[in-house]
Formats: structure tokens, C-alpha cells, sequence
């Protein structure tokens, strides 16, 4: 198995003088526009990778005003240190998280029309702030193709129960548009309100609290008493599909089971008397659902990868252990903790609905994009991922950079210890 041998040196953009570098607003045109969908779970990383490509003081950052940068989010800046023609060229990355993975899959391989943020004088205004918070809001869509896509597991596992509403599973013929690579491992979590007094639960409480099971926390603690709230993502979502498999055994088995079916209505305001599950378009949506638990008394569960921390005193939220294990990075790569995917990106191979496959500059950003994505200067900058042993020598990387076992591409599988 070919090994990318990455120095540690090649890793983010070289800074220039404040002097001599000038930041990107609205109304400047981009020499190469990149549209990348799919996974909110690797939202932050995402942004991280393309701002390590980009001339430290020429950055922008734009979020959608709607959903303060949960759904939407664009990078706009020089790129330097790639040496290659990219060097130099104003770049606007645009990345959706709405929806999750598989509109990092789906619309990349059908070539198909999504929303993304539009970037224009005439809609996005200037926060006040300076990077790395966003510097721009704005308040517009506008249809566009995806270049590429992430999506937190492989596009295979986009069959039912992991599918949207109203969308098909991809054909052999459809899944061969594509070239998937699977990247990094994404190591996911189980967060509780705060007003949940746990810190650890096994894994069949979780899977009882996530299927309707366990419909009250007292089942789970006698000293607990109130109904189970459950912020999930929807179908389509890779944090979603992650669960299905790892608490459900779906889509891996006949046998597994459903995970929650029970009511789906918007966050209450008030504490609610029953069993309910939100579905949520976004991680960010999950996390913010997990605050107003708390604010309004409802003792939630939801599903949230280890790349988002709790903000002490604007978060109430924590993650609790799975059978004792707390669900961090290190125990992840020390093949204690089980609960992580592998990363996909993917983008077209060939023309499909006359869509062309990237080509020269595009396809030389989505190159450097990947390469970058398991670097060592880069990951140790990441929360939540850690490279894959299939990927990358680990006698190249920093110790627990490298996971010691991988699921080889197959969420369904269990993780095999490579070393």
C-alpha cells in the first residue's frame, strides 16, 4: 500500500508583511471560484485547510447571515507557498455544510444544481470584525454545481436509512463518476445538555436513548428524571449515517435497528412532556439545539464530532465517555476509543450532465486541498481528525497524529490495528 511520505515542512502559507498583503472583500473579482458541499462535521477543518493555502493578511471570511455560518461559509484569499501556478491567484472557496454528506456525494457525481452563498457587494456587508472570525455576512444564494465534495464516511454507505427525502441511492454507473479518497479519521462523540449529570454511558444506554428505548433519563440513573430529548442530524448527514451504523448496525445489517423514529418537530421553547427528536441540518444546528435544552430545562443527547469543543460559559454541553472511554483524539488513535469514520473527498472524473471533471488550476487547488488535509503541520492544528495509517507513514508524523487502526473504508467493519 503506497504511503504519502509528507515532509512537515510543506505545510501552511507563508505570511508576508501586513504592508504588502491586502484582504479580499466582495466586490474584489476572484481569478478561480472552488465549490466544495458536503460534511458540517468537518466545517472548521475545512476552512482551516483552505486559510493554510492563502497569504497570511489577504483572508476573508464570510458566513451566511441566516445561520451565522452553520450552513454556509466562504474563503476568499491570495494562495501562496503551493509552488505551483496557483501561487499568487485570488481564490474564493465556497463550502456548504447544509444538508451534510451526501451533498458532498450526490450532487458531485449527478453534476446537479445546489445552493451555495453568493458573493456580491450588494449582499454581503462587513462585520466589523478581523480574521479569523468572519469578516463578512452575507444575506444570498445562487445555484451552482459543487467542484467537489467531503462526506464524514464513504459515498457507499448513502442507501437507506441514510438517504434524503426524495433522493436515490447512487448506481455503479453513477458512483464511478467520482474518485473518492478516504483521508483522515474523524472521531465523533455523544454530547449531553449539562443539565445531565453523566459523564459516561455504555453503549447499549446510548443506543436505547437514540432508538426511543429509553424514553425517560431516570432508565438511565435513578437520580435523573425527566424525558429524553434527542438532537440528531437528518439523512444525508455523515454524523447521522455514523450513528446509524455504530448504535443501529444500519445500513451494515438486516437486523439493525432503526434509530430514532419517534416525533420530529422544531426545538421547543418550553419543557416538553415525551419522548421527541429534532433533526437538525447541521452540526452547529445540533449544538445550539443542545444550549436550549439547557437554557429551557430539557435534558438532551446529540450527536457531535470531537472537532467542536464546548465554549466555557456560552456553552452547556459536554461529552460524556462510551463504556469508560472518553471520546477524544488520543484514545481514538491509540485504538481505545471505536467511534470514528474515515473521511472522504471526491470530485468528478469525467463530464456528466456536460459538466466537465476539474481541470487545470481547479484540479491543482482540489490536489493541493487533499494533499494538505493530512499534513502534520496541518493536523496538529485540527480538533477531531487524525491521519490513517493506509494514507501516511507514521514514522513521518509527530506521535498520536496517526491512528493505529483503520476501518479500510468501510464504516460497517470494525477497526483493524495496523500497528
Amino acid at each position: 500500500m503506497k504511503l504519502n511520505k509528507i515532509a512537515a515542512a510543506c505545510g501552511l502559507a507563508v505570511a508576508t508583511l501586513a504592508t504588502q498583503a491586502f484582504a479580499h472583500g466582495p466586490a474584489v473579482t476572484p481569478d478561480l471560484q472552488v465549490f466544495i458541499s458536503g460534511s458540517s462535521a468537518l466545517q472548521g477543518t475545512l476552512g482551516k485547510i483552505a486559510e493554510g493555502m492563502m497569504t497570511a493578511g489577504t483572508i476573508d471570511v464570510y458566513y451566511d447571515n441566516a445561520t451565522g455560518g452553520k450552513d454556509y461559509r466562504a474563503y476568499f484569499g491570495t494562495v501562496s507557498g503551493t509552488g505551483t501556478a496557483l501561487d499568487g491567484k485570488k481564490v474564493l472557496m465556497h463550502n456548504r455544510a447544509a444538508g451534510g454528506s451526501f451533498q458532498g456525494v450526490g450532487p458531485v457525481a449527478r453534476a446537479q444544481l445546489i445552493d451555495r452563498m453568493k458573493i456580491e457587494a450588494a449582499t454581503c456587508a462587513s462585520t466589523g470584525a478581523a480574521y479569523p472570525s468572519a469578516t463578512f455576512k452575507c444575506t444570498s444564494t445562487v445555484k451552482a454545481v459543487p467542484d467537489a465534495g467531503v462526506s464524514d464516511v464513504e459515498p457507499a454507505l448513502f442507501v437507506y436509512p441514510n438517504l434524503p427525502a426524495g433522493e436515490t441511492a447512487l448506481s455503479t454507473t453513477e458512483l464511478g463518476h467520482i474518485s473518492p479518497a478516504s483521508q483522515n479519521a474523524v472521531v465523533f462523540g455523544i454530547a449531553v445538555s449539562d443539565n445531565v449529570s453523566v459523564t459516561n454511558l455504555s453503549r447499549s444506554q446510548i443506543t436505547s436513548l437514540l432508538t426511543g428505548n429509553y424514553a425517560d433519563w431516570s432508565l438511565v440513573d435513578p437520580a435523573l428524571s425527566g424525558p429524553v430529548m434527542v438532537e440528531r442530524r437528518g439523512a444525508g448527514s455523515g454524523t447521522q449515517a455514523s450513528a446509524n451504523a455504530y448504535f443501529g448496525g444500519l445500513p451494515c445489517s438486516a437486523n439493525g435497528v432503526p434509530l430514532a423514529a419517534g416525533s420530529v418537530a422544531a426545538t421547543p421553547t418550553t419543557l416538553i412532556t415525551g419522548y421527541t427528536v429534532v433533526e437538525n441540518s447541521s452540526t452547529g444546528g445540533v449544538k445550539a439545539g443542545l444550549n436550549t435544552s439547557f437554557t429551557v430545562g430539557n435534558k438532551a443527547i446529540g450527536l457531535v464530532s470531537t472537532e467542536n469543543t464546548p465554549v466555557a460559559g456560552t456553552d452547556h454541553w459536554h461529552f460524556v465517555s462510551i463504556d469508560g472511554i472518553p471520546a477524544t483524539v488520543a484514545n481514538a488513535v491509540a485504538g481505545k476509543y471505536d467511534y470514528f469514520v474515515e473521511q472522504s473527498i471526491q470530485w468528478r472524473n469525467a463530464t456528466v450532465a456536460g459538466v466537465a471533471a476539474p481541470s487545470g488550476n481547479m484540479a491543482t487547488f482540489l490536489d493541493q486541498f487533499k494533499t494538505r488535509s493530512g499534513e502534520p503541520t496541518i493536523l496538529a492544528t485540527l480538533p477531531g481528525v487524525a491521519a490513517l495509517p493506509t494514507n501516511y507513514d507514521p514514522s513521518l508524523y509527530p506521535v498520536g497524529q496517526v491512528m493505529k487502526g483503520t476501518k479500510l473504508n468501510n464504516t460497517c467493519q470494525p477497526t483493524q490495528l495496523f500497528y
